[in-house]
């Protein structure tokens, strides 16, 4: 009778062991969720304090953590804890790295200081690392800063946070090669233009118009300036040249007379040609109106205000007049300074 009440005790005993085991490992130990950041280099302490604020039990974390050798071996990144999560699969996502990707969105950017200033927020490299990481690239060797910005393609990337500042210019290099097909840089040089050339004036392209739709017109009117050896007129060069004397967050809607009297290298009402450098970084879309021009012979254009972000075209300068002067007048009749 004895033994029998031992043993039952034994077993109650068990049961109860392998039931706080089973809680302990694989037990929802979630409180809410966040995001969990491992900076490169940190310490398993680092870990269960950073990690703290998202338990229930930070206690029995830290235990399933040890147990699971965490303590000796983890990834950096970021990693996201949700509701339902145990300590068994928190330490195991740990360990195998399987950190979240971010989705971040790269714009029209001007600069790859601006470049880097909008990425640096969602990763673990700040923007001077960036920014010195693409000057000290092995392909921006002897390419002036301004010019370095056409190595970068506007687009949805996907990241790990503890992506490094050369990770990250590294990605783009590679980007920017598989975007330049030899289909494409055959066109390119079909046009005359180096992959620069065709960039920078897919800048002033995207700015003119970021209508797919009208792009290739647009790209077909600048052609027809530089092949006549007219001066390009582009009113976003001279919107980038007062941002660059009063600050790329400035807004500017309008381009006066007496702006287009500034001396610099990239006002094309003084300079023929094209500009020294990209004056943002183009969607792929206006790289490819540049390398796919429409044909056409009109040389002259102003912007619709009645169909925001299209254009009135002209193949005489006495159409343009008349385009023009109904384009002001509208600016006029609304105040827009």
């Amino acid at each position: 009778m004895k033994k029998k009440i031992l043993i039952g005790i034994i077993a109650v005993a068990a049961l109860a062991a392998g039931g706080y085991f089973y809680m302990l490992r694989y037990a929802n130990n979630v409180a809410q969720k966040g995001y969990l950041f491992i900076p490169t280099g940190a310490r398993f302490e680092q870990i269960l304090d950073s990690v703290q604020p998202l338990l229930k039990s930070n206690a029995t974390f830290k235990q399933v953590a040890r147990q699971k050798g965490l303590d000796q071996h983890f990834y950096p990144g970021r990693y996201t804890l949700k509701p339902g999560m145990s300590n068994a699969e928190i330490v195991n996502m740990i360990k195998q790295g399987k950190q979240d990707e971010i989705a971040i969105r790269i714009g029209n950017y001007a600069s790859i200081y601006e470049l880097a200033g909008k990425v640096a927020p969602f990763l673990e490299a700040d923007s001077a690392q960036i920014v010195e990481s693409i000057a000290t690239a092995a392909y921006t060797q002897g390419v002036d800063t301004p010019s370095m910005l056409h190595f970068f393609m506007p687009n949805t990337y996907n990241f790990h946070w503890n992506t490094s500042g050369a990770d990250f210019a590294q990605k783009m290099k590679k980007e920017f090669d598989q975007f330049w097909t030899s289909d494409r840089q055959a066109k390119a040089q079909a046009a005359g233009m180096s992959t620069e050339e065709v960039i920078t004036l897919a800048s002033i392209v995207q700015l003119e118009s970021s209508k797919e739709d009208e792009q290739a017109k647009v790209a077909g009117l600048y052609l027809n300036r530089l092949r006549i050896g007219m001066k390009l007129d582009a009113d976003p060069t001279i919107i980038f040249i007062k941002k660059m004397q009063s600050g790329f967050r400035t807004k500017i809607s309008r381009v006066y007379y007496n702006d287009l009297k500034i001396v610099s290298p990239y006002n094309t009402y003084l300079n023929r040609g094209l500009p020294p450098s990209p004056i943002c970084m183009p969607n792929p879309s206006a790289i490819d109106a540049v390398l796919n021009p429409v044909k056409h012979d009109y040389i002259y254009f102003v912007a619709d205000p009645q169909k925001p972000g299209y254009h009135w075209f002209a193949r005489t300068l006495a159409e343009q007049e008349q385009n023009a002067a109904r384009y002001r007048a509208w600016l006029d009749e609304h105040n827009i300074k």
